[in-house]
């Protein structure tokens, strides 16, 4: 299946979950709106969690550096 396609079908399921949701009472859908919410939240500390396992380990073997805000901004610019 091509990228179009893929999209097509993500849009397609997009908006029938946003009509069966917007059958629901409008509580029913705030309810669902938090539940949604604390479900992101949740996921984003599970993702935080496994980049600062990462970072952490890079630290262990070695692999960073330290230095100011400065440093790194001229590592970018490649100065």
């Amino acid at each position: 299946m091509g990228q179009l396609a893929r999209m097509n079908a993500t849009t397609g399921k997009f908006n029938e979950v946003l009509a069966t949701v917007e059958k629901l009472p409008v509580a029913d859908q705030a309810t669902l709106v938090e539940v949604v919410n604390k479900r992101i939240a949740a996921a984003r500390r599970q993702e935080m969690v496994r980049e600062i396992s990462e970072a952490r380990a890079e630290h262990r073997r070695g692999k960073t550096k330290r230095g100011s805000a400065a440093d790194v901004m001229r590592e970018l610019r490649g100065k």
